[in-house]
């Protein structure tokens, strides 16, 4: 800089996070990377089972105007495309049907899970082994986790993104193993380019009765620039200077305290292997983690039911959290029109499970949503109610209790207990695998479908990811069934 002088960033924040991406432990336990594993099982069961979801289609279109020939796969295609563009699009499908994991932090939530498409795609151009993959998972999930932790989004009605963008910029960070001082420029582009509003979870409604499509792509948007900030510091791009505590920096956007964020510097001073992927919760059915206790407790008292046409009447009793996000925030939840108000309705949710016996992506399809009968039984025979005597959010599993009174007068009960993926009630390798085949299989056929989940089962081990992305640029099979949004 021809001799001037170079002023000190002074910012604490930014340097710790530096240092702990570039500087924290790669041995992960077995137990941690038996998380990880499960985390892409997962992942990429959500994400590969939306490959028909309608946002898909203008995803890959768009893909197409950036082909790339050793580039990452688009995954259900043939088509390779930049890093930046795979994150965005494969990320696309895993929000499709808000089934993916979920992290309630102490401040603030969100789905560390969006980070994995995109830094698969970034291992996939680099050739980075699988076991250098799952460290620099596992530094995402550590980073994204102790940000909802610490940094309140949603007082200032930011949505979680914003802080997951900080993960998968660590993540990208360690997977390129850049130094300690391109990670902060990384840090420095990323936290000040990307801010999000919550306005995608204010309800509205578009044309079709939907709420909006880039909803499904706000997640991996984030992931997106956090990858371009790491590949931008990579090649020489410099941030701002104090981008978290300057006059306009990041904290100057948020709600958060000086006992937080201390307490977020003296947990960045750790350098034992990331290990806190174990805390997310994954979720069984394809709804929001508000109605996942519900869906159990409807199955658990439908299954002591001869028939659903000797339902007389099913009575719901909600924590108050659930009741606020699935009832009291939206329109008409007896009445909803689409499969996006059909999946974020309590009482729809509900009948869905009590009448089909299962809950999957076909139960919001738009034909039953709308179905003259169900709509008629919904409004009659579903009556819900908030309880204060019922553990308050996420710590407690968004419990409901669930009651079907037959046309003989006996009530049938589902209990209201944590469901399958909560802390309390954690997965199974069954469960893992039943959600791998039920979503994979129809889209991929059962056999192709086995053998994606025997490549994630051999990843950590792996020299490279490339023969899991060559088998993921495998075209969905033909359905003859119209597929709804």
């Amino acid at each position: 800089m021809n001799g001037a002088q170079q002023h000190p960033r002074n910012d604490a924040l930014l340097a710790a996070l530096a240092g702990y991406t570039t500087h924290v432990s790669g041995t992960l336990t077995e137990t941690t990377r038996d998380d990880v594993c499960n985390a892409v099982t997962d992942t990429l069961a959500v994400a590969l089972g939306a490959l028909r979801h309608p946002a898909v289609g203008p995803a890959q279109r768009y893909a197409r105007n950036h082909p790339l020939v050793n580039g990452a796969t688009v995954w259900g295609t043939h088509q390779k495309t930049t890093v930046e563009t795979a994150a965005l699009v494969n990320g696309m499908p895993l929000r499709g049907y808000d089934y993916n994991d979920l992290y309630m932090g102490k401040k603030s939530g969100g789905h560390p899970s969006d980070i994995i498409p995109g830094l698969i795609a970034l291992a996939e151009v680099r050739g980075v082994s699988g076991a250098d993959l799952f460290t620099s998972i596992a530094v995402g999930y550590e980073v994204s986790m102790m940000v909802l932790d610490a940094i309140d989004i949603h007082t200032t009605r930011w949505d979680y993104p914003v802080l997951t963008a900080i993960g998968a910029t660590c993540g990208a960070a360690r997977l390129l193993s850049l130094t300690e001082a391109q990670t902060a420029e990384a840090l420095a582009i990323a936290v000040i380019s990307h801010f999000v509003t919550d306005e995608v979870e204010s309800g509205d409604l578009n044309a079709r009765g939907d709420l909006t499509m880039w909803k499904r792509f706000n997640g991996s948007h984030a992931v997106r620039q956090g990858l371009y900030a790491a590949l931008l510091a990579e090649a020489g791009v410099e941030g701002a200077v104090r981008p978290f505590e300057g006059a306009s920096g990041f904290l100057s956007k948020v709600t958060t305290s000086y006992d937080a964020i201390a307490e977020l510097l003296e947990r960045l001073r750790s350098r034992t292997a990331p290990s806190r992927i174990h805390d997310t919760q994954f979720k069984r059915w394809p709804v929001g983690s508000r109605g996942q206790s519900a869906i159990q407790a409807a199955l658990q008292a439908r299954a002591s039911l001869a028939a659903p046409a000797q339902v007389s009447e099913i009575h719901v009793t909600c924590d108050e959290e659930v009741y606020e996000h699935l009832v009291a925030r939206r329109a008409d939840p007896w009445h909803p029109v689409s499969r996006e108000t059909a999946d974020h309705s309590l009482p729809y949710i509900v009948a869905a499970a009590v009448l089909d016996g299962t809950i999957d992506t076909e139960s919001f399809a738009m034909e039953r949503v709308i179905d003259p009968a169900r709509q008629a039984f919904l409004n009659a025979k579903v009556k819900v109610q908030a309880s204060r005597t019922l553990s308050r959010g996420a710590s407690g599993g968004f419990l409901a209790k669930v009651e079907v009174t037959d046309d003989a007068g006996r009530t049938h009960v589902g209990e209201a207990a944590p469901p399958p993926g909560h802390a309390r009630q954690r997965f199974t390798s069954a469960d893992l695998d039943a959600k791998f085949a039920e979503n994979v299989g129809p889209v991929f056929g059962a056999a192709h479908s086995a053998k994606v989940h025997e490549a994630i089962l051999a990843l950590a081990d792996a020299t490279d990811v490339r023969g899991l992305t060559a088998l993921l640029a495998h075209e969905p099979i033909a359905v003859t069934t119209k597929v709804h949004p």
